[in-house]
């Protein structure tokens, strides 16, 4: 049907298209603001975390001076002859005379390997510790830091910090000295050194044990991280991740070496600091080339639609309206409407115009050749009735009954085509003849006569509508009166005393056309033939050739039978030669 909308991929489609191609376009782009952004993305995290580090480092700067001081005062000790002379007494002195310097410092000795006190700064101590972490410092050759919560030597926490000491090249034993848990959290900074989202900073040795906070045991616990323990968490030097604390709240942590594979000291902030900002940047950076493209098609697309494809859809349904109903459409062309599809309508609108003038003129020249065809087929069938009416007086005037019976086959014949171009002028369709109709009016008339005749023949017709060109509706017509005129002729009764002519027309789906005309017969008195039948069955066979179809004749038990077999045949125009 002309302006049906068929099935359209999508992808063919205007706008489709134009987001494929602008999207090839921003390819390169895309790309570059990709690496861009991650490289400054890389950048920005690098900065946050030099900075959160520096902030944490400028938390503990005062534990780490004073660790970083006990640790060179035990390495000094470690190294003077009163320490390492094997004098106890001297190595005594030397440890009471630092003690006494130090405010910060409760407790300074010598521990052989084993674990034995060689020697120390106050009196009473025990000959040898049992603690396994001591123990554990002392056999390995390198510095060392633990913490303990409840000290022999101390009435409080301490953190002990251990220095190797070595005498020709062999290890002895640590210069031990122990420094007060409050001393160092009495370091602690205040809120506004590191900023309002700062929470607590903590440091821990190597194996992750907790060596000092600014809050205690149990408030810090639920702070730390819960997926990672505190033993994970040295190893590198500076670094910063967010996780989920152990009471279920996203925070920032920052692990800072405050000395190199000795202690570390692990910060947290909170979830909402502008640091955090800041880390979590790379997200919406990295997809903000992925918010542009979508972007930049979006506004493509609604620009195109409103300026083009709103306006080829409007165009579209103007033409199919045109096709299907002829209907001219108005001109609307939108204020916005780009000058080539202005034009493109207007065009339109006056090929459409143009069309319906032509169209207008094609059905009048057509009305006119129908009226004329219609006139032409009216006056050849009133000359036909003119002839056949002639030809009735000139029966009625002939004397012999041969001269009749010549005479009444033509007439049958004439009449055959006067049926013809009676049927043809009285159609819609001058392209087409309904043949049952035509039949019926050629056999009707047989009826009538016999009436007439007071023969009392019987007429049966079986017709379907077949509808056929004039080219094989004249041969069938003129085939039909002289096979029912023939029937007529030699019609006998049958044995139940019956005379009867059966017309017959059936059409199958694959435009094959059956006709038939039979009448009864007697087998034991066949009807004598006169010269005139030869030029009967001639026309017959003449006629079947020109419908293209195949000719059976003959007796079945007692009837006789004409068929013809015939395709209904497509317009064929006549070519002309010049």
């Amino acid at each position: 049907m002309i302006g049906a909308p068929g099935p359209r991929p999508i992808p063919s489609g205007l706008g489709a298209r134009i987001i494929g191609f602008l999207s090839i376009a921003l390819v390169p782009i895309g790309l570059v603001a990709y690496f861009q952004t991650t490289q400054l993305d890389a950048e920005t995290r690098a900065r946050t975390q030099l900075s959160l580090t520096d902030r944490t480092e400028a938390a503990v700067a005062a534990e780490r001076a004073l660790l970083t001081s006990a640790f060179g005062a035990a390495k000094a000790l470690g190294t003077i002859s009163q320490v390492t002379g094997g004098r106890v007494d001297q190595c005594s002195q030397a440890l009471v005379e630092y003690s006494g310097t130090e405010p910060d410092v409760t407790f300074a000795a010598l521990m052989d390997t084993t674990g034995n006190f060689v020697c120390a700064s106050v009196g009473g101590i025990p000959s040898r510790t049992d603690i396994p972490e001591v123990l554990e410092a002392l056999g390995e050759p390198r510095q060392n830091i633990l913490p303990f919560e409840q000290p022999t030597i101390s009435d409080e926490p301490i953190v002990a910090i251990f220095e190797p000491v070595f005498r020709d090249g062999f290890h002895i034993g640590h210069v031990v000295i122990s420094i007060p848990l409050s001393a160092l959290r009495d370091l602690q900074p205040a809120d506004q050194t590191t900023g309002a989202s700062f929470i607590d900073v903590a440091l821990i040795n190597r194996s992750g044990d907790m060596v000092t906070s600014g809050l205690d045991r149990a408030t810090l616990e639920p702070l730390l991280p819960g997926a990672l323990g505190l033993s994970n968490l040295p190893g590198q030097e500076n670094y910063s991740f967010l996780s989920e604390s152990a009471d279920g709240v996203e925070r920032i942590y920052v692990v800072a070496a405050i000395v190199p594979d000795l202690l570390y000291a692990v910060s947290i902030w909170d979830r909402n600091s502008p640091e955090l900002g800041a880390l979590e940047a790379s997200t919406f950076a990295k997809a903000l080339p992925l918010v542009m493209w979508a972007a930049s098609v979006v506004v493509a697309y609604l620009a195109v639609n409103r300026l083009v494809i709103r306006h080829i859809r409007t165009l579209r349904y103007q033409m199919r309206s045109f096709a299907r109903d002829r209907r001219l459409p108005a001109q609307s062309s939108a204020g916005d409407m780009a000058l080539e599809l202005r034009d493109m309508e207007n065009d339109f609108l006056l090929m459409s115009d143009s069309i319906l003038r032509d169209e207008a003129q094609l059905e009048n020249a057509l009305r006119e050749k129908t009226i004329l065809l219609k006139e032409v087929h009216h006056r050849v069938k009133n000359n036909l009735q003119l002839i056949s009416s002639i030809m009735n007086m000139q029966i009625r005037q002939s004397e012999t009954d041969e001269t009749k019976r010549v005479l009444r086959r033509l007439q049958e014949r004439v009449r055959g085509l006067a049926a013809i171009h009676r049927q043809l002028y009285r159609t819609a369709d001058l392209g087409r003849v309904d043949v049952r109709e035509l039949l019926e009016e050629l056999t009707q008339h047989v009826a009538v006569m016999s009436e007439q005749d007071d023969r009392k023949l019987e007429i049966v017709r079986d017709l379907d509508p077949v509808r056929v060109y004039p080219d094989q509706a004249m041969p069938l017509a003129l085939l039909t009166a002289e096979a029912v005129a023939n029937a007529e002729k030699y019609i006998q009764r049958d044995a139940s005393g019956r005379a009867r002519i059966a017309v017959r027309l059936k059409q199958s789906a694959d435009k094959e056309v059956t006709f038939e005309v039979s009448n009864t017969s007697d087998p034991e008195q066949l009807p004598v033939v006169d010269r005139m039948g030869g030029l009967g069955q001639r026309l017959i066979s003449a006629f079947a050739t020109q419908l293209g179809g195949e000719l059976n004749q003959g007796l079945e038990a007692d009837t006789y039978r004409v068929t013809v077999t015939f395709r209904i045949s497509d317009f064929k125009p006549e070519v002309v030669d010049y």
